[in-house]
């Protein structure tokens, strides 16, 4: 059982008195800060604001977020409102006092505009002294995209059963209103609808996490959880188990999600190198006595093991199989990055063997710009999720001597930091596949960061 009950009444009925009491003579330093868009000053004030009068900083911190998101936006990079909205997260949640925190709660539940409900429920999920599942419980109903996301993700991490009904009424909240359709007919113009393609996705991806099932329809959790109640717990799922593929689709045995897809593909020289051979390939090596010849055999094998070779075959057959209610695009990238399409289209038949076309014919040479590429699939607004398959590290350089490119370790660490800018928000979903050689740590964090997997190509 959750462990604390929901808001009371007296609560939710003292909402809009606790936000319409007015500011303390304003938070004057507060408020030049925003004037001028300093984000290190605000960074710093919201720290001492929180010291100085905690009831004061749980109204107006999160107002002035929603100013750094709302009017302000156009004059802040993006990797500096992601700094001032973590900043802020971390600061509120240090707030000790009962009546800040309830003003706080009420930030989550009737904050005026999304950036504050959403920054409140970030501080109160890191908060000891919050209960972050009940708020996520009503952040889930939000109409918000970016709070839904955001409860949907504390409560796919909270290991409470009881969470799973309330989710499953969010999801079909999301897929309803024909939204799928719209999308797919719309385009790029369809851009709010897009916005609850990835909200229904984090949605879909807590249900997965709490039941260990990879389903695809609210009906379809729904039916499970109606079958399986008494048997589910959230403890004991382990996502790293081999299961079923509900889609029947997959990169390297990593199962296919997502509805908007960017396929994101390393083709750099070093894509040209052959994995080593795999065991049951060396038998049949060894017991090899036909007209070919061990030699001829061996040569086969090993470029039928080349990396550019293993991971055209592999995309070529997940585009073959899209059904067409997915749209998708294809990013190939080695010094240059090479798109197959400015924006995604959709998975129809002609669209899917033009596709093929264009994988067949990549050539594997140059060097890794990643964080081109990545960029390149972000900035179309439809794309929910992104799959990017590489051998290597980041670089501009290229290997000039033993170890990685000199610039590769400062390139990781910009992708991180200028994702999790563009990303906090939008909830894209980005997985990420190795083969040898690859930065493994770097891509781990990566995909752990925004909501993916990572998965070595053995």
């Amino acid at each position: 059982m959750l462990a604390r009950p929901r808001p009371t009444l007296l609560l939710a009925l003292s909402l809009p008195l606790l936000l319409a009491r007015p500011l303390p003579a304003g938070d004057k330093e507060l408020g030049q800060l925003l004037k001028a868009h300093d984000s290190g000053g605000l960074a710093r004030r919201f720290a001492a604001l929180v010291d100085e009068d905690p009831g004061a900083a749980a109204k107006e911190i999160p107002v002035a977020i929603s100013r750094i998101y709302g009017k302000d936006a156009d004059d802040y990079h993006a990797t500096d409102r992601y700094r001032c909205f973590i900043r802020a997260a971390r600061e509120l949640s240090r707030i000790r006092s009962d009546a800040a925190k309830e003003v706080l709660a009420a930030q989550v539940m009737a904050g005026k505009e999304w950036p504050a409900r959403a920054v409140a429920l970030h501080a109160a999920l890191q908060s000891s002294e919050m209960d972050g599942v009940q708020l996520a419980l009503v952040a889930i109903t939000d109409a918000a995209p970016a709070v839904v996301r955001a409860g949907a993700h504390a409560l796919g991490h909270s290991k409470q059963a009881i969470v799973i009904s309330p989710l499953v009424q969010a999801m079909e909240k999301w897929e309803s209103e024909e939204t799928l359709e719209k999308a797919t007919k719309r385009g790029r113009k369809g851009v709010g609808e897009d916005e609850r393609g990835r909200t229904w996705l984090s949605i879909r991806d807590a249900l997965e996490r709490l039941t260990g099932q990879s389903l695809h329809s609210a009906v379809a959790y729904r039916t499970y959880y109606d079958t399986h109640r008494g048997e589910i717990d959230p403890t004991k799922v382990d996502l790293s188990a081999e299961r079923e593929r509900s889609t029947g689709l997959g990169l390297f045995g990593l199962e296919l999600t997502g509805r908007n897809i960017a396929f994101v593909l390393d083709i750099s020289g070093s894509m040209m190198s052959s994995d080593a051979l795999t065991p049951e390939q060396l038998e049949k090596l060894r017991r090899s006595t036909g007209v070919e010849g061990t030699d001829n055999l061996e040569r086969r094998m090993m470029e039928d093991r080349r990396r550019i070779v293993r991971a055209k075959r592999e995309l070529k057959g997940v585009v073959s199989g899209l059904p067409e209610d997915k749209n998708f695009n294809i990013i190939a990238y080695s010094t240059d990055v090479l798109p197959w399409q400015k924006v995604l289209v959709e998975g129809v038949k002609k669209n899917r063997e033009a596709a093929v076309g264009f994988v067949e014919s990549l050539e594997a040479e140059g060097i890794t710009v990643t964080d081109w590429a990545l960029q390149e699939a972000l900035l179309d607004p439809r794309v929910d999720t992104v799959y990017l398959i590489t051998d290597g590290a980041p670089t501009h350089v290229g290997l000039t001597g033993p170890g990685l490119p000199r610039d590769a370790r400062e390139l990781m660490q910009r992708i991180l930091e200028e994702t999790r800018a563009i990303n906090h928000l939008r909830g894209v979903r980005i997985f990420t596949l190795g083969f040898e050689g690859a930065e493994e740590g770097f891509l781990e964090k990566l995909s752990e960061e925004n909501g993916g997997r990572y998965v070595r190509i053995e």
